[in-house]
């Protein structure tokens, strides 16, 4: 047998024996076709979504990373956005049609805490994903614009899946877009007053560490300086079903 042989097949050996999580692909190309495909600023089409192959060869293909071996700690962030984003998704086309993720009940448990979501031979509930994992393991507020929950008042759905490659650029327009978005978020100049998402009132603590304060990051969002601190009113959320 030539060295040049024996060269090869030790290197086939040695790609074969690379663990799944470092094969998995970091630009998340077929979520992004999909999302591409059948979003339209922020509104979904599950109908389409629940048809394309590309969408369960996507989920096939998280189910076999270990997230915890991602060496990139904005790779390893873009991965669970994305998986909770796509969860959602799931969720949504596994009960079509449905009037809001709300009325999604499963053995007496809310959309929230199913414990269904397989990642790497481990069980997950939305809520884990959120809570017990993104929360707790990222310093990173933004990404409560960056989760959605298939709300229309939620942040917009981008057309593209997250990346670690351009992550913080990514959140911080998600952001913008929905800081912008007067239907969901605004400042009123002449009483000095924000109003904010209700989301902000259930994560506003989540923004201290880095701005200061949930109003130093929205009004900074919004373009707006004021000496003094603006008084604060929450928007009710509206929980009817991003669909298109």
């Amino acid at each position: 047998m030539s060295s040049s042989w024996c060269v090869l097949m030790a290197a086939l050996l040695f790609s074969c024996a690379i663990p799944c999580s470092a094969q998995h692909d970091t630009s998340h190309v077929l979520l992004t076709g999909v999302l591409r495909d059948h979003v339209v600023n922020g509104a979904v089409d599950y109908s389409a979504i629940r048809s394309d192959k590309r969408f369960a060869r996507y989920l096939a293909s998280l189910r076999k990373v270990d997230p915890y071996s991602i060496s990139n700690q904005d790779e390893r962030l873009a991965f669970w956005i994305n998986a909770y984003n796509a969860w959602t998704i799931q969720l949504i086309i596994d009960h079509y049609p449905v009037k809001s993720i709300r009325d999604i009940q499963e053995n007496g448990k809310g959309p929230w805490d199913i414990t269904w979501i397989d990642i790497a031979k481990r069980k997950y509930s939305l809520n884990q994903i959120e809570h017990e994992v993104i929360r707790k393991l990222f310093d990173e507020p933004r990404i409560h614009v960056a989760l959605v929950c298939a709300a229309r008042s939620c942040p917009p759905l981008r057309s593209e899946a997250y990346v670690g490659g351009k992550l913080g650029e990514q959140l911080e327009d998600n952001a913008r877009r929905f800081l912008n978005d007067a239907s969901k978020n605004g400042f009123e100049k002449e009483t000095n007053t924000l109003y904010l998402s209700e989301l902000f009132s259930w994560y506003g603590d989540d923004f201290v560490t880095r701005y200061g304060s949930v109003s130093n990051f929205a009004l900074t969002l919004l373009g707006v300086s004021r000496s003094q601190p603006p008084a604060i009113k929450y928007l009710p959320y509206d929980w009817d079903l991003n669909s298109r």
